[in-house]
């Protein structure tokens, strides 16, 4: 299996792990913190939404594909939609550039980060598990249900 195959196979195991994260938020917590320091649920979550899409940049173009202006004011129903066609698009984008790109082609972030296209985008996908995993820990603090991520969580049977 080629380094690609895998993230296309992470990343379609990953995507309903992702999506039931960002269903379990409450559509009245979305400006939940759990300190002062720490960013609103709602933002996390519009994040996790829109990562996808800041992805398929970094193959297609090279770059991230990601305004932070997106992500304010979403509802729940447009995060979910924004997610949904993110991930579609992505899973998409990765099987069609060519194993050379992927592994050759160069991506940028600005000035402060310069890689290439397969590692820029397995760091925004462990940047993305990474704040799934902030989420979870919101959430029973919220009085919400944490779902299953990687097995059953004391909220879940499955």
């Amino acid at each position: 299996m080629t380094n690609k195959e895998f993230f296309i196979k992470v990343i379609t195991e990953e995507s309903p792990k992702f999506r039931k994260a960002i269903e379990a938020l409450p559509e009245d917590k979305h400006a939940h913190k759990v300190h002062e320091k720490s960013r609103e649920a709602g933002n996390i979550a519009a994040q996790l939404a829109l990562q996808w899409k800041a992805i398929s940049g970094i193959l297609t173009k090279g770059a991230p594909d990601f305004n932070p202006h997106e992500m304010e004011g979403q509802s729940k129903a447009d995060m979910l939609a924004k997610f949904d066609a993110g991930m579609t698009r992505l899973i998409a984008d990765a099987k069609a550039v060519s194993n050379e790109d992927w592994d050759n082609g160069e991506a940028a972030m600005g000035e402060m980060w310069k890689d290439k296209k397969y590692n820029m985008a397995w760091g925004f996908l462990f940047d993305a598990i990474h704040h799934r995993g902030q989420l979870s820990t919101f959430l029973r603090a919220m009085g919400a249900k944490v779902p299953s991520i990687y097995g059953p969580s004391a909220d879940s049977n499955s």
